[in-house]
């Protein structure tokens, strides 16, 4: 088949048209990409909206370089299709061959030269801007967990935790998901419009990073190291962020929200945070008064007396290290009087090993030297109760205002629930593997009982603790496990189920016998 001179002529013409229509189409196209690009930045596609002075330096650079950027494709990509449809074959032009002007070379490098020193001056003065930290008008610590953030506020004199606030039912899309899903907490950080912040950024066990986009804030949270940032918010609003570095499977669920207020309204959440944490009150202590059964502080004695670091010098049988422990088992100390044994406890020895145990509670003490009074070979007469205890610690005289708790009279019931905010935190160790309430939690969740009846709009937060070693979805689930049964006895005790906080399990350093690893811990919230 022979196609004519007059038809190759007509295709030729064909394809030449085809081809500009196309290349025009491209072109038109292109134009119309960049014109929509402002309407397209309202289209969720673009940065957040700058709130500090560094995040809008950052704003400013990204257009800058994004422009810088465009000119360069249109520039480059402009004169690459213009030689090809001027300077084809069809036309009868022919491949120029050279290999070496001088001119061109120099033009090619003079240029990108110029066009990186335009980028990198603004670029350079935003990060002196960013990392420059000095004389901050306040200063907060962030601390990044598995997956929480933690804000002390160390001039203040207070901090918390700030977890996912969004509902496990959303999550598991039982529940329509919410317009600020995966990025709301239940405490956010809180800061004055207009003061320099300074952040103190670390973590607790792996790599996180503290990312404020509208604030113009990311930095890596590094264990063992204290990285520094800071923002200066300029207008009231919530800022949201996220962990920008890879933590763990709930990586996703650990964001960052940062409420920026008015200098009126930030000045009373600190006096309501500070009286919250009780910062700059001298909290009346709580007196144990109750009289126990010897028996039950015997028992408890031996649980304190291998916890505390008494078995570590004295030995499970009480024998102790000769020339270097001293023996409880036929011990003077141990049978004389039960009030020089007390003082020992709370005030050790100096000059040895024996150190000073004040940090336990009353009834530990006079649980651990019932203890060593009644076992072994030693018969002591005297016993000690908390009271025993608190009088000494007091120097014999207990103080004024001090709250009254277990055998007190009634008449002296309203001040005991007025100031048991103190005797929280209470803890309920379970025994090892179980998650049954143990028959010695009753104080505690009495205690739990009181502050809530205190205050009519208190809450508290119930938290169960386990160790890191073993299977670890096991430590978690029976943590959570103990901590319902803690959120049990108080519902049955009348408490209302939105007054109880169920928190994350957490967990500590030590081995599978750590007391304080199978322990449930109720705090006010």
């Amino acid at each position: 088949m022979s196609i004519s001179h007059t038809n190759k002529s007509v295709i030729k013409k064909m394809y030449t048209a085809a081809m500009k229509s196309r290349i025009l189409g491209s072109l038109i196209a292109l134009v119309a990409m960049f014109c929509a690009a402002p309407a397209l930045a309202g289209w969720a596609i673009d940065l957040q909206q700058p709130n500090s002075k560094v995040a809008e330096q950052m704003y400013s650079l990204h257009v800058l370089i994004t422009i810088v950027c465009a000119v360069i494709f249109v520039a480059v990509f402009g004169v690459m299709f213009y030689s090809l449809y001027a300077h084809r074959k069809s036309k009868g032009h022919k491949a120029a061959n050279f290999h070496e002007n001088a001119t061109i070379e120099v033009i090619w490098t003079v240029i990108p030269f110029l066009i990186l020193l335009v980028m990198a001056w603004p670029a350079t003065k935003a990060v002196l801007d960013m990392r420059d930290s000095s004389a901050p008008q306040m200063t907060i610590k962030v601390t990044g967990y598995q997956w929480k953030w933690g804000y002390d506020y160390i001039h203040d004199g207070f901090g918390y935790v700030s977890t996912l606030a969004t509902p496990l039912a959303q999550i598991k899309n039982e529940e329509a998901k919410g317009e600020n899903y995966l990025l709301e907490v239940d405490n956010p950080m809180v800061v004055p419009v207009g003061k320099k912040v300074r952040l103190l950024i670390t973590a607790n066990d792996v790599l996180h990073a503290w990312w404020v986009p509208a604030l113009g804030v990311k930095q890596d949270a590094i264990p063992g190291f204290i990285r520094d940032a800071w923002f200066r918010a300029d207008r009231p609003g919530l800022y949201r962020g996220n962990c920008a570095e890879l933590c763990g499977k709930e990586h996703g669920y650990m964001p960052i929200v940062v409420e920026v207020k008015t200098q009126a309204d930030y000045d009373k959440w600190l006096a309501a945070q500070k009286d919250k944490f009780g910062v700059g009150k001298v909290a009346a202590p709580v007196i144990d008064t109750k009289t126990y059964p010897k028996d039950e502080l015997v028992a408890l004695g031996k649980t304190v007396y291998e916890t505390a670091g008494c078995i570590g010098c004295h030995g499970p049988a009480g024998k102790g290290v000769p020339g270097q422990f001293p023996a409880l088992d036929g011990s003077k100390m141990v049978s004389g009087p039960v009030t020089d044994q007390i003082a020992l406890l709370l005030n050790g020895k100096p000059g040895t090993a024996m150190a000073s145990f004040k940090h336990l509670s009353d009834k530990d003490i006079a649980a651990v030297i019932d203890y060593t009074r009644n076992s072994w070979s030693n018969k002591a007469a005297e016993s000690a109760q908390p009271l025993d205890i608190a009088k000494v610690r007091f120097g014999g005289k207990l103080p004024e205002g001090a709250a009254v708790a277990g055998d007190a009279k009634k008449d002296d019931a309203k001040p005991a629930a007025a100031g048991m905010s103190a005797a929280l935190p209470a803890k309920i160790f379970f025994a090892a593997g179980k998650k049954e309430l143990p028959g010695d939690a009753k104080e505690s969740i009495d205690a739990a009982l009181a502050f809530l009846k205190g205050k009519a709009d208190a809450k508290v937060d119930i938290t169960g603790y386990t160790d890191k070693t073993g299977n670890r979805d096991a430590n978690l689930e029976l943590a959570k496990e103990r901590a319902k049964a803690v959120r049990a006895a108080l519902e049955a005790a009348g408490v209302a189920k939105d007054r109880i906080n169920m928190k994350p399990p957490a967990e500590i350093t030590g081995g599978g016998d750590n007391k304080e690893a199978r322990r449930v811990e109720i705090n006010p919230a």
